[in-house]
């Protein structure tokens, strides 16, 4: 069972611009608020994800849980969190492939991110391998997790030595996941029903340079 976040102090309060204290916290008190805060930062993938997700299934244009929540919510949305579009977006499809009983609180959310691809009872089958690692002083990084899941099976630290034809070699996957972000917000922007023929004459010739790396590749 995954126990309600609550601050352990009523001298300490939350607000929406931070935390405040009434009175003097003790040593013990001030390290007390650690996990509670610790859990709160956490958790946040998941508390929008699942309001997102709650009011597709209420509120949404088609009403059904398996349909994408609609642009209207992620507006309000980004308008209230300040969060970016595809930050959202993951929030939601973390949320609504990986069901609240199956979500373990000793594993992060970006660990459910990389199981919400497979199937629900592969997703049970992974998180208690991933606790029973835990159990055994076995850390799970993300790294690890990734891996396991690509062998079918939970890598050893041999599995994790990269190969050696990949030593040396910058990693573009942070620069290709920026442009793919950035293409997600002009998609939101309606830039291709909105664009002149120059302006998309423009945009060809600014992306010339990848294509011209894919096809050297």
């Amino acid at each position: 069972m995954n126990a309600p976040i609550t601050l352990p102090n009523p001298k300490v309060t939350i607000t929406s611009v931070g935390l405040q204290v009434t009175g003097q916290l003790t040593f013990d008190e001030w390290r007390e608020l650690a996990q509670a805060i610790g859990q709160a930062s956490r958790s946040i993938g998941f508390i929008i994800g699942d309001w997102l997700v709650y009011g597709q299934e209420l509120f949404g244009v088609d009403g059904y849980p398996d349909k994408r929540v609609d642009s209207a919510s992620y507006q309000l949305a980004i308008a209230s969190t300040g969060l970016d579009l595809s930050t959202l977006q993951n929030y939601a499809y973390v949320s609504r492939k990986v069901p609240y009983s199956l979500r373990s609180e000793r594993l992060s959310w970006e660990h459910h991110r990389l199981m919400a691809k497979l199937p629900e009872a592969e997703q049970q089958g992974w998180i208690q391998t991933c606790e029973e690692e835990e159990d055994a002083g076995r850390r799970i990084s993300t790294r690890r997790l990734r891996k396991s899941i690509s062998l079918g099976r939970m890598a050893t630290e041999t599995d994790l030595e990269p190969e050696p034809s990949d030593k040396g070699v910058d990693n573009p996957i942070p620069f290709i996941n920026r442009l793919v972000s950035w293409w997600r917000r002009m998609q939101t922007k309606s830039f291709l029903n909105n664009a002149t023929r120059e302006q998309r004459e423009a945009l060809k010739r600014d992306l010339e340079p990848i294509v011209s790396i894919y096809n050297q590749l």
